[in-house]
């Protein structure tokens, strides 16, 4: 019975929305009247249902022409008028599909800034609700970090099928400086990171909602995979060159391969998508430690050889200074001069 009410009170909330937002917007542009009307038909009170597709192409659809700032802004007005697990969760759901596949650089949210307003988010109208609240905040965090990502990389291009799309991104990260790549090498790995920290899913909560989430996540996961892949190729190439890049990056690449082994264990559970990628990847990650190791051995070995050759120096100096000069001295100066003409007769001269 609870169920059936809270389904009935649902329908009720969603029709009335959709008769408020229909009069409300009655004097603006069809195109806006639409995509509100498309947002509020995506984003039900329904527990068990996903956003659906078809209304959501009806908002991206929008987002890619002028009407652009209307579609992310409509989203992020339901995102902080709701207070229901459902709708805010599949309000997110929207905003993901949103800023991946519009056109426009949406630049509406700053990293570190909580423009979702999500922190503090809880819905307890339920045991449902109360274990889905944890993913509503991790999930808005999530977004606040994938659109950093937009900034830093500048696009989120589809790479895990296009090998002509790797190449060519390969050529654009190999024209930066080994500085510049380090910094986006490490707004990947922090995006890597926080998928780490993603909550259980709830055990009530076993409904394609979830599903459709965890889908989303495994296809930026795989693609930040292969941005940071290439961009760990171009710096191990350069370490190999005859004028490596300088310590502050060797230490740079330690840090970011060492906080890259302990995500593995947490993202292992996403390698089944894409095994192969997933299994070069990290072979990647494990020959560059290797590399590091072994560099690490020969300066080692270079410092000891340094150290032996100075201690060896200063033996020697040590040794110089035991060694006292002897003087001849003369006490008479007939003496002196009778070993000097004694000295002269046995000169040979030259006549040319």
């Amino acid at each position: 019975m609870a169920k059936l009410k809270s389904l009935i009170i649902g329908k009720v909330k969603d029709k009335a929305s959709i008769c408020k937002a229909s009069l409300f917007y009655s004097f603006s542009s069809k195109s806006v009247r639409y995509i509100h009307l498309a947002l509020l038909k995506s984003t039900t009170h329904t527990s068990h249902k996903p956003p659906d597709s078809n209304y959501i192409s009806d908002v991206v659809s929008y987002s890619n022409g002028r009407h652009a700032p209307v579609a992310f802004a409509a989203v992020m007005w339901r995102l902080q008028v709701t207070k229901n697990a459902f709708v805010a969760i599949k309000s997110l759901i929207v905003f993901h599909i949103l800023i991946k596949s519009s056109r426009y650089k949406f630049e509406g949210l700053d990293r570190g800034r909580n423009s979702l307003k999500l922190n503090d988010f809880s819905d307890k109208s339920s045991n449902l609700t109360i274990e889905l609240s944890p993913w509503i905040i991790w999930y808005g965090r999530y977004l606040d970090s994938l659109s950093w990502i937009l900034k830093v990389v500048g696009s989120f291009p589809n790479l895990t099928d296009s090998s002509k799309e790797k190449s060519k991104e390969k050529d654009c990260v190999s024209s930066y400086q080994t500085g510049y790549i380090m910094r986006q090498t490490d707004s990947l790995l922090t995006f890597l990171e926080h998928i780490c920290t993603r909550p259980d899913t709830p055990l009530l909560f076993q409904n394609k909602i979830v599903d459709e989430i965890r889908d989303l996540v495994i296809q930026d996961y795989f693609t930040v995979v292969i941005l940071v892949m290439i961009r760990l190729q171009v710096l191990n190439e350069r370490l190999t060159k005859p004028e490596p890049v300088g310590d502050s990056s060797l230490n740079d690449l330690r840090l970011v391969l060492m906080r890259l082994e302990e995500c593995k264990e947490s993202l292992r559970g996403f390698f089944w998508r894409y095994r192969r990628l997933a299994e070069d990847f990290w072979c990647l990650v494990e020959t560059l430690k290797a590399d590091m190791v072994h560099s690490d051995k020969e300066m080692v070995n270079l410092t000891g050889l340094v150290q032996t050759t100075v201690k060896d120096d200063e033996e020697m100096v040590e040794l110089a200074s035991s060694v006292q000069t002897e003087w001849v001295t003369f006490d008479d100066s007939e003496i002196a001069m009778s070993e000097l003409l004694k000295r002269e007769s046995e000169w040979e001269t030259f006549d040319d």
